[in-house]
């Protein structure tokens, strides 16, 4: 039960962090395509550890976190490459966001599929979140601009928290 609760505080904390980054993207995308890089690969760690703790929590419909483990793994090797590599333009960083928020949209879509299938109402709002994000991850990979990564971050953000608000019972 700890480690379900640290997680779901986790997943709430890196929404906040995504509506933030994507409000910076939005507000000041100067700001954000120069100081970015270490920025965002420090938070898809950060991402990635707090999906392998979702993971081996005991989750009661094994619905928030039924994929983390790939993805979390995925997320720490895509941070490490985000701060390690020093020569990349931005569009490297904007690729990377793009293909998590696609990533992350597609197994939140197999997740509303499933809390259909557990009669669970809220199922067509994580549908409707989920799609609207893979979206604008695929618009991400074909414009590569900082606002509509930060549309795509907010989405992420809102879809994330939803998710685990409505699937993860656990008292805060």
């Amino acid at each position: 039960m700890r480690r379900q609760k640290t997680a779901k505080i986790g997943y709430i904390i890196i929404s906040i962090v995504f509506y933030i980054a994507g409000l910076i993207c939005i507000l000041k995308p100067d700001a954000m395509e120069e100081n970015g890089k270490c920025i965002a690969g420090i938070i898809l760690i950060a991402y990635g550890v707090i999906k392998m703790i979702g993971y081996f929590s005991k989750d009661l419909y094994c619905l928030a976190f039924q994929c983390d483990f790939a993805c979390g793994l995925f997320l720490i090797v895509l941070g490490a490459a985000t701060c390690c590599i020093r020569n990349c333009k931005g569009s490297y960083l904007l690729a990377s966001i793009g293909i998590l928020i696609l990533l992350d949209s597609l197994l939140a879509i197999q997740t509303s599929l499933d809390a259909k299938r557990f009669g669970m109402e809220n199922w067509k709002c994580i549908l409707i979140f989920s799609i609207a994000a893979a979206v604008t991850g695929v618009a991400i990979l074909i414009f590569k601009t900082m606002p509509i990564t930060g549309c795509a971050l907010l989405l992420e953000g809102g879809m994330r928290h939803y998710i685990v608000h409505c699937t993860v019972k656990t008292e805060i």
